[in-house]
């Protein structure tokens, strides 16, 4: 998955609680591996070889509970994604646009 403009398969395994190793790129990078609330990992990020293998080493070296932080943390940050959010924006931005009732 390089350079994936958005990537919801990535969104789908974090919504899973499984722990995540995505591309470093695209939407990934952007917008859906990143720190919930600005603090904690919901996943890993990589580009090389050498890198997933880093990843992989450090998803393995992680003890019980930072696993089960992550996998929280990766749950929760995929809900930014979901139907019902989407659904209330795009009504929120077609509502503010003045198009609704023309």
């Amino acid at each position: 998955m390089w350079n994936e403009h958005f990537g919801i398969g990535v969104v789908e395994l974090m919504a899973a609680g499984i722990l995540t190793i995505a591309h470093n790129s695209g939407g990934p990078k952007a917008d859906i591996v990143v720190p919930l609330h600005g603090e904690g990992q919901t996943g890993f990020l990589a580009s090389t070889v050498e890198e997933y293998a880093e990843r992989m080493d450090q998803a393995m070296r992680m003890s019980a509970k930072e696993a089960l932080e992550m996998r929280k943390r990766a749950r929760e940050a995929s809900k930014r994604f979901s139907d019902e959010v989407f659904n209330t924006s795009f009504k929120a931005t077609v509502l503010q646009s003045g198009l609704m009732g023309r």
